[in-house]
Parts: C-alpha cells; structure tokens; sequence
C-alpha cells in the first residue's frame, strides 16, 4: 500500500474498490465517473469478479465463501504476528481509505471494523505506533515509477533545478574561437541554433 499510495500526487483524487465491497464499490465509482448506477448486478458479479474471502462478513453477492471443506486458519499468535509486521501497511491502508473520495465515513468505519476483527489493536495504530518505523521508499519509486532505471536522488533533484530555472540555458562553445564564431553567424539573434542548417 505504501509503494501505491507515496506514488500518487499530493493533490491526485484517489478511488477505491474494497474486496469485500466490490460490488458497491465499483458501482459507487462508475456513478461517480458519469457512468450507469449499478451496471454492476448481483447476478453477474460472480462471474466478471471472482472473488474468494474467508467468510462474507457484508452478504454482498459478488464475495464467495471459501469452498474448501476444512480451510486453513491461523492461530491467534501467528495472526498477531503478522499483524505486527504488517502494521505499517495496515496503517497506509487506513490512509487510502481515508483519502478516497468515493468512501464516505460510514464505509470507511465498516473497513477499519473489518480489520480489527482480524488484527485487534494494530487495527486502531497509526503512524509512529507501529514497532517497525515506516520505510524509506523514496529510491524504490524512483526505480520504478517510470523514471529512469537507478536515477539517483541527487540527479533528479539536479534536473528540478535546472528545468525549473527561468532563465534559458548558457551558450556552449564548440571548437575553436574562429569556428565558433562562423557558427555564430548561422544563429539567429537570441543564439539558439536555427531549425535548419545552411
């Protein structure tokens, strides 16, 4: 979650489909973008999406129960273990939710109720509580972003500057004095390089 959510603009408006919501979730967001209310039916959500959780904690159709006989649980101290080291992701979640502008308060109360019935008290942490600090991720969103492969901060940060500088760039001079200055003479006055050569 936090590759995804320190990827996005600081003003970017972010809209998310819940897995255990789905079906709402995805009818809320195509309303929101000026589609169909619920082009998303009961009857064919099971079939567009595939979808398969623990349990159907919401009754919404589009979740199937497991249909393993005997599935796999956790024991409650390898859950909280988990928890545990998940915990800063639990918290970039709880962020997401809250920044998406299709969720209202009610919806993201029911996610974070959700969680707890998973994850107890790391549920409620936030920032700063968890026992892991958050990573630094700021090299990996370079990498992958689509910037280029292994840019190093102190380049990008050199570029900013450069591109973000008002004033055009310095004259380079290319070979010697003599030569340059017939170059000179195929520039126009503002000593940019005209489109074409004569």
């Amino acid at each position: 979650y936090q590759f995804h959510l320190e990827g996005l603009p600081d003003n970017a408006k972010l809209l998310t489909i819940r897995n255990e919501h789905l079906l709402d979730d995805w009818n809320q967001i195509e309303q929101y973008i000026g589609g169909e209310k619920d082009i998303l039916t009961p009857e064919n959500a099971e079939a567009a999406f595939p979808v398969i959780n623990k349990k159907n904690m919401t009754k919404d159709p589009s979740v199937k129960i497991d249909p393993y006989s005997s599935p796999k649980y956790l024991s409650e101290e390898s859950t909280n273990a988990l928890c545990r080291h998940l915990c800063n992701e639990i918290v970039n979640y709880k962020k997401i939710l809250r920044r998406s502008v299709n969720l209202n308060y009610l919806q993201i109360e029911e996610s974070i109720t959700e969680l707890r019935e998973s994850c107890g008290k790391f549920a409620d942490y936030e920032e700063g509580d968890c026992h892991y600090d958050m990573p630094d991720i700021k090299g990996k969103l370079l990498n992958f972003r689509g910037y280029v492969d292994k840019v190093q901060l102190e380049a990008v940060e050199g570029h900013k500057q450069r591109l973000e500088n008002p004033l055009p760039p310095s004259k380079r001079i290319i070979g010697t004095e003599e030569e340059q200055e017939e170059k000179d003479l195929l520039m126009d006055d503002d000593a940019y390089p005209l489109p074409y050569s004569l």
